[in-house]
């Protein structure tokens, strides 16, 4: 599984993780966008799934903004994960912004430390980054 929102929480008695605020598009006013790669305070979850032979190994992580209109690509830090349990998941505090707006899927590509190269997982969350001016409240009296 992989998310967008603005906020969580993880019930210590359970374990389980609550999500707030699931996020499909970020709206800036024309101009005030802030430059392309500062992080938008927003939290990417990514859940995995292992096979038993695959526990204990580490490995990167990587997050991707994809435009669905051009494929530009926008890349995150890289992380590093390892898992010992078969269920195993992440929350990473940050979204890079895209150098323009746009409509765009939130990808997850992995690879294990002694490789180059990267595998992108089919999963996606769709994400729009707007610029758009506030509509004024219309009056109905």
């Amino acid at each position: 599984m992989l998310s967008l929102c603005s906020g969580s929480s993880l019930d210590q008695h359970s374990n389980n993780v609550s999500l707030f605020n699931l996020v499909e598009q970020i709206n800036f006013q024309p101009g005030s966008a802030p430059t392309p790669g500062t992080l938008i305070p927003l939290e990417v979850h990514a859940y995995f799934h292992f096979a038993s032979n695959e526990l204990g190994f580490t490995f990167d992580v990587r997050f991707v903004l994809v435009s669905t209109e051009t494929g530009l690509e926008s890349f995150s830090d890289t992380y590093k994960y390892r898992s010992n349990t078969p269920r195993y998941r992440t929350r990473t505090l940050g979204l890079p912004l895209p150098p323009v707006s746009g409509s765009y899927e939130l990808r997850l590509d992995w690879r294990l430390p002694e490789t180059n190269a990267w595998t992108r997982e089919a999963l996606c969350w769709p994400i729009a980054i707007v610029e758009s001016s506030p509509q004024p409240p219309r009056v109905t009296h």
